[in-house]
């Protein structure tokens, strides 16, 4: 059995050779614990014979050049990941707990797959505990974080890559997929992941969210507050829901709603450039006081 903590959560992967199964995670390494002392989210068993259900599909996307399919059966969700001629399966109970895949968990070549079987399974299992997965840039300092939110190519990479250029003793906590979760003493905190998109960047660290800032390019540099529904939407258009399940979209939606309570939400119309970062800069400096 291998565990992994990621946000203060364990999941654990059953396996036939622990060694094999670590190799095709390289980028957990820094998140592996010896036990559950804590409990599990979810456990991940493979090397199972599953079969794409009869029923009809109940959704189907591309994502990053890779096409999935989604089954709604009495049991639970079964979800298919194909690239080029490869397909694989993933059933999973409706509560995420108990996840069972066909992948051998020990092949080379499987190193996708369970990786991106692995993403989707913790932002399911863990919605219900009050923490959501982004797509986002996170920037740090002075112990407290900037996420950077935006569609993809709005430059939110380049924003944080600006920040190391301009602020000193900053440092990227993640470039992509960073975990917010609301703890239980009502701070919000991020957390790093063994998932950053393009960017290697997988750090096992924490720290607290000063604000949200949703980018968009502009040939002037404004900074805006977001109130209501102009925030919680920003919010909602960077967080991974399972758009097939209307309970997770629902608990997700709960958790950043009451994420807003506690942290502010800004919209940043801006051009690559040091006035743009000196204005995300002030919002560091307005949590400190």
């Amino acid at each position: 059995m291998l565990h992994y903590q990621i946000a203060g959560h364990t999941v654990a992967i059953e396996t036939p050779d622990a060694s094999a199964t670590a190799a095709l995670l390289p980028n957990f390494d820094l998140f592996r614990v010896h036990d559950a002392a804590n409990g599990v989210l979810f456990r991940l068993s493979g090397d199972l014979p599953l079969a794409v259900p009869s029923c009809p599909r109940y959704d189907s996307f591309e994502w990053n050049g890779i096409q999935y399919e989604v089954y709604n059966t009495p049991g639970g969700w079964t979800i298919t990941m194909q690239l080029n001629n490869c397909k694989q399966v993933l059933y999973a109970t409706h509560d995420w707990q108990h996840i069972y895949t066909d992948l051998s968990l020990v092949t080379k070549n499987e190193a996708l797959f369970l990786n991106n079987f692995l993403v989707m399974a913790f932002g399911m299992a863990s919605a219900p505990v009050k923490t959501v997965k982004m797509h986002a840039s996170v920037i740090e300092a002075d112990g407290k974080v900037l996420l950077f939110l935006g569609k993809s190519g709005t430059g939110k990479s380049t924003h944080s890559r600006l920040w190391q250029e301009f602020v000193p003793d900053c440092a990227l906590l993640n470039d992509d997929e960073p975990v917010v979760r609301l703890c239980s003493n009502g701070m919000v905190r991020v957390f790093g992941t063994p998932w950053s998109g393009k960017t290697p960047c997988y750090k096992n660290r924490s720290a607290e969210v000063a604000a949200f800032v949703h980018l968009y390019q502009h040939h002037e540099n404004k900074l805006t507050q977001q109130k209501g529904l102009a925030a919680i939407s920003s919010l909602l258009q960077s967080a991974s829901v399972m758009r097939a399940n209307s309970h997770n979209k629902e608990l997700i939606t709960y958790t950043l709603s009451d994420i807003l309570k506690r942290t502010p939400v800004y919209r940043l119309d801006c051009r690559p450039d040091r006035e743009a970062v000196s204005l995300t800069e002030q919002l560091l400096e307005r949590s400190a006081l």
